[in-house]
């Protein structure tokens, strides 16, 4: 999970999966989450730059906001139903 709004959270999302997948199983599943959609207007990272950088590394990908629950029950349901 990264903040929407914070770019160094977004980079540090590299390293984050790196120790992920060296210390998980091979077979996890894995999503890139983007949280605090509702602070849109201070975003600093666009959809499509964390989109692509899911694609890219074959992870599932979506945007939420905790704050008013956008897309927090889609992302457990994508999670786990892996569509």
């Amino acid at each position: 999970m990264y903040d929407v709004t914070n770019a160094t959270s977004f980079k540090n999302v590299s390293r984050w999966l790196s120790e992920l997948r060296e210390n998980a199983a091979s077979n996890i599943v894995v999503m890139l989450v983007g949280n605090k959609t509702d602070l849109d207007h201070i975003r600093a990272v666009p959809t499509q730059t964390a989109r692509s950088f899911a694609e890219a590394d074959k992870l599932f990908f979506i945007e939420t906001s905790a704050l008013n629950a956008t897309n927090v029950e889609q992302a457990f349901e994508q999670l786990v139903t892996g569509t």
